[in-house]
C-alpha cells in the first residue's frame, strides 16, 4: 500500500464495526465493596495485523468478482483472496467496536459481570487479591468468558451467502492486574497493566450451494466442508490509566496480544493460516456507585 494511502486507510478502517472478541483490558486491579454498581462505557478499536491485508480493498474488490461471477469459479486466485478475506474478517476484523459492562462487588474481594462488545458477549469474576495499604499497588485476577457469531461487512455477505459459511467463537480471557493509585486508596484514579492469557475455539463451515470450479478440462461441484473446530492461545499485556473524582473518571489504554489464528480449511482451495499482533486502543469512561 502506496504511503500516501494509509490514512484514509486506516479512517475507513475506524468507520468499520469490528469482528472481536473482548479482550482489551480495562480493569485497575480493584474489587466495588458488597453490592456497590461498577459502570463502563468505551470505545475500543481493534488493529490486527495479520488480517487488515486480508480485508482491504484488493479483497473486496476479489469478493465482488467471485460474487458476480454466478455459479462457475473461474479465477482461482481471485477466489483465494476472497475466501481468505472472509476467514481473516470473521477471526479478527479492523474496526472498532462500542462496549458496554456492569460489575457488582459480592464481598471479599470479589465481584462479577457482564461485557457487550460489537456482537459478542462476556461474563467474567475479578477478584482483588491485593491492597495498596499493605504494597503500595494494587493487584487482581479475572476470568472472563465470552461468545459470539459474527456478522460480516455488507460487502462480505455476498460471498459469505454464496458459500454458505457460519462461523462462532468462546474466548476465555484471564488477567492479572497491577495498579498505582493517585490519591489515598486511588481518590483521584491510578495507572497500571496487566500481562494476560486467552484460550479461544472457533467453530466453521462451509455449505456451497449450486457452485462449480474447474479441475483440468472438466467443471466439478465445489465441494463442502462439514463443521470444524480449532482452538489457538493468545498472549499480552494492557496498559491502562484513569482518572477523576469520587463517581465519575475517564480512562485510556491499550492492550497488544499475539496468536496464531492456526489453519482454516476451505472449499476449492488451500487451507488458509493466519499468525499476527493486534492493537486494541480504548477510551471511556468509568461510574462507580
Amino acid at each position: 500500500m502506496r504511503p500516501q494511502l494509509l490514512l484514509p486507510f486506516g479512517v475507513s478502517l475506524l468507520l468499520l464495526t469490528g469482528c472481536a472478541a473482548p479482550r482489551a483490558v480495562l480493569w485497575d486491579g480493584t474489587s466495588m465493596p458488597r453490592w456497590h454498581v461498577d459502570g463502563n462505557f468505551a470505545e475500543i478499536g481493534s488493529v490486527p495485523f495479520a488480517t487488515i491485508g486480508a480485508v482491504g480493498r484488493s479483497a473486496e474488490d476479489a469478493v465482488h468478482a467471485v460474487a458476480s461471477e454466478g455459479d462457475s469459479l473461474n479465477d482461482s486466485a481471485t477466489y483465494r483472496r476472497s475466501v481468505r478475506s472472509l476467514v481473516a474478517a470473521s477471526l479478527d476484523m479492523p474496526g472498532a467496536n462500542f462496549m458496554t459492562s456492569i460489575h457488582m462487588g459480592l464481598g471479599g474481594g470479589v465481584e462479577a459481570g457482564y461485557r457487550r462488545e460489537g456482537g459478542a458477549n462476556a461474563i467474567d469474576l475479578r477478584w482483588q487479591y491485593m491492597g495498596v495499604q499493605d504494597h503500595g499497588w494494587n493487584g487482581g485476577t479475572a476470568i472472563q468468558y465470552s461468545w459470539a457469531s459474527f456478522d460480516l461487512p455488507s460487502y462480505l455477505g455476498d460471498i459469505q451467502s454464496l458459500l454458505g459459511y457460519r462461523f462462532e467463537r468462546k474466548d476465555v480471557i484471564v488477567p492479572f492486574v497491577f495498579s498505582r493509585p493517585f490519591g489515598e486508596n486511588g481518590k483521584y484514579g491510578s495507572f497500571g497493566g496487566s500481562l494476560l492469557c486467552g484460550w479461544t475455539q472457533v467453530t466453521y463451515g462451509f455449505d456451497p450451494d449450486g457452485l462449480y470450479k474447474r479441475s483440468g478440462v472438466q467443471w466439478e461441484p465445489l465441494e463442502k466442508a462439514p463443521d470444524q473446530t480449532t482452538t489457538y492461545w493468545s498472549f499480552g499485556a494492557s496498559a491502562l490509566v484513569r482518572g477523576g473524582y469520587r463517581w465519575v473518571w475517564a480512562m485510556a489504554g491499550v492492550t497488544a496480544t499475539y496468536q496464531n489464528y492456526g489453519t482454516y480449511q476451505v472449499p476449492g482451495t488451500d487451507p488458509i493460516s493466519l499468525s499476527g499482533l493486534t492493537l486494541q486502543p480504548a477510551i471511556g469512561i468509568e461510574f462507580r456507585i
